[in-house]
């Protein structure tokens, strides 16, 4: 694989890096050198992923090269906790500090960090495909995904799916967790370094162990560890996984979304009816004991209980003055809601006799009694302890931290809202608008029973949850996003000191995007979703012809985002009420994001496969902003040429929390902190979503696509402004905008263009030729169609000479030359013609040697199939009216060939001999393996080229083999 000397470190790419990806890793390596915070943006598509693994991993890989191998294995006996005791030994201070240097760099980690998992597979991947594969990799997850105990990982709610886990693996009771210990050294887990979700369920499976516990068990081995961000930034997950951060690199990735986590994880809720249920439950509980004489001890006698009557006596007694204070909160009926600092938390549970000295006791026994509770198979316990895990959950939030300090912090950030409860909350207990926002009754009239009320604890500054990451003594924090911008105030509210930023361009070239605002349909009805407006029937019409005007003219998938929930399901009702929707069916098939999971993914593959079926004329899928589809889902190359911003997802004026939020930051802005209005911070909310989805659509260098902003509003120069930097030079002043047939008009241009030099990304990886003008694919062993195979081979040959370097299977970007036109200046020209000057490409079709044989045509899609050519006699050698066949140089081309020469069990045989090698420098075994995999006559010149990844002192020993293999 190329390498290249980034800051001093040898950084090994895929492919020649393009300069900002340079920059990019660069200034990643800068904050690892520099032990500092950085925060870097980069649209996406731009190979964010790949260039933040393959630098930070160069890095981690060069400071544990300059280790001494003698003093390598005494380092790694040593412990973090141990630092402090290595300059206590007899050596001069100068080595002692070199020492411990060296024990910090040998036992750094990179905590990779992401919002999903499914985002973090993909980061995974990602990792499989380069040549830091052999880098010791784990990810964290969930219980409900790693779980496989037949009972336990079929209960629904986590919290009881939590306590009856650790119930069983406190008694020993879990086979599965009982074989961790003896599964994590077994090689079906060592041979494997980088172990995803699906890597560890199937390993779990078939070891009989817990994939959960073996994931945590395999952290303190792994170079590198995956997990959902909320891993990092939630105390109580942090506390659960054991999580030890200190000189740990950080790297939050999509942090677009981490000052919202921020406060979402220092915040907390309590309702009346989990105080009710709490006492319910605690009552039933003390009725069983005096039932049962008062004995401590379980119904069936097994164990003893964690807690005596008299324990539950007294957290009765505590819940019920709770539901006193909180029924004597007063609420100004007209107002729904009556809010105070953040420090009135504490003055209302006092009044219940739970104070800072006491806190840990109460939730001692609260956390034993759901533990009953949640094992106890009784009907009496139908909700399992439910409101006994809100309130312990309430409580390990708000006394999170103690001292003057905090309590000063907890004023300054938070704010007390009180109000009245909803009839009908959810499962979890947490209100949510269909948009995604916490939602406040307003103007309750009718509230769910006389005087329940619900307590809401909100944090409004997210450095006050960075802060517990920048005093865990991580190494450095680097946070990047294609949307980050602007940058000045998330830093500000993050209040974390960064050293190193950068805002990159774009990787594309401009001719690849049509951008457009749409300010009226084709009815000359104007396009605007806003609230007094989106209810507007004519407005509803008008977007649904607006976008059956659309769809026959773009290829592939389409997709249509939606401000909010209650709009996607407004407008589905009415195109179907009036016939618009079927129209559009009949043209592309539609679907509608499901909030369900399962639904979710089934629907995703639906949409996928009407896109690649080619029966169809792809299809349309219509999302919301801020869902599911906006973030962390790729829709590259024909999966979405197009996405239409049907509107600005503003969050919901009226809501408590927005208001309070929009007060806060009001209210503390000062010139020093550079913090934004409140009315920037509602702005930019809706920017920053509409960015994110924007980003579905260009995804890699040689993707092209169309955005449209149908919506009036996009025309506000300030409303432009917040969009992503590299939209910006395609957004023209069109104060007099082109009406809806010109732009129609445009939108078809630029796809016909498109269409001419569109090669399908895995037909391009397989090396198809395309050919301008014709829909289909001509491949060809050694030359080109019939009627261009003279200028087609020539032209390959000339490439494969001049770039040969570059690998097999390699785009070639050139202009082209017009001899026809010799006169005319590039400045003539069109801008259409520009682009097609400039995005002309010539595949190079992967070969050892050329013959002369018939082209074999073949329609796309549908896989591309490469016979092998090369003839070999009976010995394994190459008859000599043939040449031999070469592996290729580059590093990558020369692993995509093994893959496509090897059956999918052999390559997987391929890749972990491979970087078992690289890890135990055993060479009788890896050339044992090599041999199995490519010992067959035909693959003996991949087997002679394997000497490229041979360390240095077995290289004698391969020459010697191959030798006795040739013979």
């Amino acid at each position: 694989m190329p390498e290249y000397m980034i800051n001093g470190v040898p950084v090994n790419f895929p492919f020649e890096p393009y300069q900002l990806q340079k920059n990019y890793m660069a200034k990643v390596i800068e904050c690892l050198q520099n032990k500092s915070n950085g925060v870097l943006e980069s649209p996406t598509g731009t190979g964010k992923t790949l260039s933040l693994l393959c630098s930070s991993l160069a890095w981690l890989l060069f400071m544990k090269s300059k280790i001494p191998p003698a003093r390598a294995e005494m380092l790694d006996t040593l412990h973090m906790p141990e630092l402090s005791n290595v300059k206590n030994n007899n050596l001069p201070p100068e080595q002692a500090l070199a020492l411990q240097e060296q024990v910090r760099n040998a036992k750094v980690k990179i905590i990779y960090a992401s919002r999903t998992h499914s985002q973090l597979s993909q980061a995974m991947q990602e990792l499989k495909n380069t040549s830091y594969l052999f880098v010791r990799a784990i990810i964290l997850g969930s219980r409900d995904q790693l779980c496989i105990h037949g009972e336990i990982s079929k209960q629904e709610n986590n919290a009881i799916k939590t306590t009856l886990c650790r119930e069983e693996v406190k008694s020993r009771n879990c086979s599965f967790y009982n074989r961790v210990e003896w599964a994590k050294d077994r090689s079906e887990v060592t041979t494997v370094p980088v172990l995803d979700i699906e890597d560890l369920v199937t390993v779990g499976r078939k070891m009989k162990a817990c994939p959960y516990y073996l994931s945590k068990e395999l952290v303190e081995q792994a170079d590198v560890i995956f997990m959902p961000y909320n891993y990092l930034l939630d105390p109580k997950a942090r506390k659960s996984n054991g999580l030890t951060l200190q000189n740990s690199v950080i790297i939050l990735d999509e942090a677009h979304n981490v000052e919202k986590m921020c406060e979402e994880n220092g915040s907390a809720q309590i309702r009346s009816t989990d105080i009710a249920v709490a006492i319910e439950d605690t009552s039933a509980v003390m009725k069983v004991l005096i039932d049962s004489g008062g004995a401590a001890s379980t119904m069936d006698g097994e164990k003893q209980l964690d807690f005596t009557l008299d324990d539950l006596a007294l957290l009765k007694e505590i819940l019920l003055n709770v539901e006193k204070a909180v029924d004597d909160v007063s609420i100004m009926f007209t107002q729904g809601g009556t809010t105070h600092p953040g420090t009135y938390i504490f003055d209302l549970l006092e009044k219940a006799n739970i104070k800072f000295g006491n806190v840990n006791v109460v939730l001692q026994v609260i956390n034993a009694l759901i533990a009953h509770i949640t094992t106890t198979m009784s009907n009496n316990f139908v909700r399992r302890g439910a409101g006994l895990q809100s309130m312990a959950d309430f409580l390990e939030v708000v006394y999170a931290g103690n001292g003057p300090e905090y309590r000063q912090s907890v004023e300054k950030c938070f704010r007390v809202h009180i109000e009245y409860e909803e009839s009908k909350p959810s499962a979890k207990g947490n209100v949510k608008r269909a948009d995604g926002w916490t939602a406040t009754k307003q103007n309750v009239k009718t509230p769910a029973k006389p005087n329940a009320k619900v307590i809401n604890f909100w944090c409004f500054n997210p450095g006050f949850g960075m802060r517990q990451l920048l005093d865990s003594g991580a190494r450095s924090i680097i946070l990047t996003s294609g949307t980050l911008a602007p940058l000045k105030p998330l830093i500000s509210e993050l209040n974390m000191p960064v050293a190193v930023s950068l805002e990159n361009p774009h990787i594309i070239d401009r001719s690849q995007v049509y951008v457009k605002v749409i300010t009226h349909g084709p009815d000359r009805v104007e396009l605007n979703s806003s609230f007094k407006n989106r209810s507007n029937p004519e407005y509803i019409s008008s977007l649904g012809r607006t976008a059956l005007s659309l769809c026959p003219i773009i290829p592939g998938g389409l997709l249509i985002f939606f401000p909010s929930y209650p709009l996607l399901h407004k407008c589905t009702e009415e195109w179907q009420a009036s016939g618009i929707w079927a129209q559009i069916n009949r043209i592309k098939p539609i679907f509608t994001e499901p909030r369900g999971k399962d639904s979710f993914l089934s629907t995703m593959t639906e949409y996928y496969a009407k896109v690649r079926d080619p029966a169809c004329r792809g299809a349309i899928f219509m999302a919301v902003c801020r869902g599911k589809v906006s973030e962390g889902l790729d829709f590259a190359d024909a999966n979405g040429r197009a996405v239409m911003i049907t509107g600005l997802p503003f969050p919901p004026m009226m809501d408590a929390r927005v208001v309070l939020k929009k007060q806060y930051l009001d209210t503390n802005r000062t010139r020093e902190n550079e913090l934004i209005t409140g009315n920037e911070w509602y702005s930019l909310e809706a920017s920053r979503a509409v960015n994110q989805a924007i980003g579905r659509v260009i995804r890699h260098k040689d993707d092209y696509g169309a955005i449209l902003l149908c919506d009036s509003r996009f025309q506000n120069q300030r409303q432009q402004s917040q969009l992503s930097a590299w939209i910006h030079s395609h957004l023209r002043d069109d104060r007099n905008a082109p009406n809806f047939g010109t732009a129609v008009g445009e939108m078809a241009r630029f796809f016909r263009m498109m269409a001419k030099f569109d090669v399908p990304a895995k037909v391009r990886e397989l090396g198809a030729v395309k050919v301008e003008g014709d829909e289909n694919l001509k491949h060809s062993a050694g030359q080109g169609s019939s009627s261009s195979s003279s200028s087609s081979q020539n032209t390959q040959n000339g490439c494969a000479s001049e770039k040969s370097s570059k690998g097999l299977v390699t785009i070639y970007k050139r202009e082209r030359k017009d001899d026809d036109e010799p006169h005319r200046s590039t400045a003539a020209l069109s801008d259409m013609e520009l682009v097609a000057r400039k995005k002309r490409k010539i595949v190079l079709v992967p070969q050892m040697f050329v013959k002369h044989e018939p082209s074999v045509t073949q329609s796309v899609p549908g896989p591309v199939k490469h016979e092998p050519e090369l003839e070999v006699n009976e010995q394994g050698s190459v008859p000599q009216t043939q040449e031999p066949r070469t592996a290729p140089e580059n590093r990558v081309d020369f692993l995509r060939e093994v893959k496509c020469s090897l059956d999918a069990g052999s390559y997987k045989l391929f890749l972990q001999a491979l970087a078992v090698y690289n890890r135990d420098s055993n060479f009788v075994v890896f050339m044992d393996q090599m041999v199995s995999c490519l010992g067959a006559p035909h693959l003996l010149y991949l087997l002679r080229a394997m000497r490229r990844f041979v360390k240095p002192e077995h290289k004698s020993q391969f020459d010697t083999q191959m030798e006795q293999i040739m013979l």
